[in-house]
């Protein structure tokens, strides 16, 4: 497949010549609004907006894609159970995690779920996108309020183990 070089603040990530995404959104709008945002540039991806986790196992099944974007609390599994079921069927493309304010306590205990990113759906979008792209290039990336998140809650721990 050929590669491109795509330039975002000056740092060059390769990515596929049609960069294909899946977004799991049970939430119409808030699905519109994200295929809206990756389908135009810098991104610029073929992006494909399915409603419930049993759609996004049937269409990763189906087809190849190189990001999936997934909400949290997708019905009627959660996006643990989905990653599961795509680990059990041998699917590698990242997966990005995206939840809402008040769903980061859970979004906190997802991290060691085999996702690559995890971010919450008040991010600045420039965040969100640069996050994509650091997961793109085959990386980790944690939106800046969950990792506010995620030093506090290694805080509590470090006290109580009593290093704090």
């Amino acid at each position: 497949m050929e590669q491109l070089s795509h330039v975002r603040d000056g740092i060059g990530v390769p990515i596929a010549a049609s960069l294909r995404i899946l977004v799991v959104e049970s939430h119409a709008l808030v699905g519109a609004a994200l295929g809206g945002l990756l389908g135009e540039p810098p991104l610029a991806a073929e992006v494909e907006i399915v409603r419930d986790g049993e759609a996004a196992i049937a269409r990763l099944d189906e087809a190849d894609f190189d990001l999936v974007v997934c909400e949290l609390s997708v019905p009627p599994r959660s996006a643990m159970g989905v990653m599961s079921r795509l680990a059990a069927l041998g699917c590698v493309v990242p997966v990005v995690l995206l939840s809402d304010a008040e769903e980061e306590p859970l979004l906190l205990d997802a991290m060691t779920s085999g996702a690559a990113g995890f971010f919450t759906k008040d991010c600045p979008p420039d965040e969100f996108l640069d996050g994509l792209n650091t997961v793109l290039g085959g990386h980790y990336a944690v939106g800046k309020t969950v990792m506010r998140g995620v030093v506090a809650r290694l805080a509590r721990t470090g006290k109580a183990a009593g290093t704090g």
